[in-house]
């Protein structure tokens, strides 16, 4: 059973190690990264999550994203130089939900 663990652990150490950094990927220009936040609807689980992301990541320029069903929110960096707001609405809609706009920021309660 320890050998067992062992291997897995070696795996996923091996795995961990060799994920390549997002904003790595050839011709990103750091210095042009912005991140926005979305209000996209229709995500009910986590699939609907990775569906989101997986649409967006396959954007040139995009170095990293993030969706929750709970919050209705995806999260998306992006170099400016090479994609843009509408190219990622485009994505996710295209994928079947919807981009209701910008997230709404909500002001703490005092």
């Amino acid at each position: 059973m320890k050998k067992l663990l062992a291997i897995f652990a070696a795996g996923l150490l091996f795995t961990a190690c060799n994920q390549t950094n997002q904003s790595e990927k050839a011709g990103v220009d750091v210095a042009a990264v912005k991140t926005i936040e979305l209000h996209v609807t229709g995500m009910t689980c986590e699939g609907c999550e990775n569906t989101v992301m997986k649409a967006v990541n396959q954007l040139e320029g995009v170095t990293e994203s993030t969706a929750s069903h709970v919050k209705e929110l995806t999260v998306v960096s992006y170099d400016t130089t090479l994609t843009n707001t509408e190219a990622i609405t485009a994505a996710i809609e295209k994928v079947g939900y919807t981009v209701e706009g910008p997230a709404m920021k909500q002001e703490p309660v005092e």
